[in-house]
């Protein structure tokens, strides 16, 4: 019993200083394991990482940028050589800002049908730079999630964003090249572009569903050919067994033909011996 006071006694006498640090480290382990459970939890994992990649690929249509201010150069020499150099710098921002001090575009010394081959050059330009920006508008609400809660890293969403400005960047262009081509232009381009966008992409989807009602109807005439060659079969089949069960049955009436002539052949001979015995008595 002293024992068990002394024991008490010894708890009861501890510090409260010495309680408050164990509790408070107790308090502190356990946020500890909270914070790393958390954080493993919301780490993701190498396979998500590897799927989902570094950063957000995008890539401008080069080839169609190429192909417009190739055909602008070359017009400009064969044009409007003055165009090019410095001095022709200050006339175009002027002809691009709407025609100040009566000097006229460039483009206004290209015949129409080329002048229209840069604008169709100018559009396809930006066509293409649209479908880059209904890519990002459709990706970027769904990451946005994910570096919400941290599924994705910082470098990947800052490249999608750096992507958006990027394409925001071209679209800007594509509209400062239309205004020069033509005056007034760069407050249709856009909606003209995205109608266009949308054209292509409606035909696309014909496109694919006509080839999906071809395959699916050449599907269909293949199992047509090959559910004929199956009755063909069965039927060719059905029929040399039909032949051969009628051998077996045409056989088997031969026999009992061969065994009713033979028994015939045996009583007839019986009789024909039993009738001289009957005169000799």
């Amino acid at each position: 019993a002293a024992g068990g006071r002394w024991r008490l006694g010894s708890i009861m006498a501890l510090p409260p200083v010495l309680v408050g640090a164990v509790f408070l480290a107790a308090v502190v382990g356990a946020l500890l394991v909270m914070g790393y459970i958390a954080w493993r939890g919301s780490k993701p994992s190498d396979f998500f990482q590897d799927a989902v990649g570094a950063t957000y690929e995008l890539e401008l249509a080069e080839q169609e940028i190429d192909v417009y201010y190739d055909l602008k150069e070359k017009l400009q020499r064969q044009y409007a050589p003055e165009a090019l150099n410095g001095a022709g710098a200050g006339e175009e921002d002027e002809a691009a800002s709407g025609g100040e001090g009566g000097s006229e575009p460039w483009t206004r010394k290209v015949p129409p049908e080329e002048r229209q081959n840069l604008q169709k050059a100018l559009m396809h330009r930006l066509v293409s730079c649209i479908g880059k920006l209904d890519q990002v508008q459709r990706d970027k609400p769904g990451n946005w999630k994910l570096w919400q809660t941290k599924l994705v890293s910082e470098r990947y969403w800052g490249s999608l964003c750096d992507a958006e400005k990027v394409v925001s960047q071209e679209i800007d262009a594509c509209v400062a090249e239309a205004e020069e081509i033509e005056p007034g232009w760069r407050d249709h381009i856009f909606p003209q572009a995205v109608q266009c966008y949308r054209m292509q992409k409606q035909q696309e989807h014909e496109k694919k569903m006509v080839k999906k009602a071809v395959e699916h109807e050449k599907k269909q005439k293949e199992k047509e050919v090959k559910r004929k060659e199956v009755e063909k079969r069965l039927e060719e089949e059905d029929k040399i067994r039909q032949e051969k069960l009628a051998a077996k049955m045409m056989e088997k009436l031969l026999r009992e033909e061969e065994m009713a002539a033979s028994s015939s052949k045996k009583a007839g001979k019986s009789k024909a011996a039993a009738k001289p015995k009957a005169k000799r008595k």
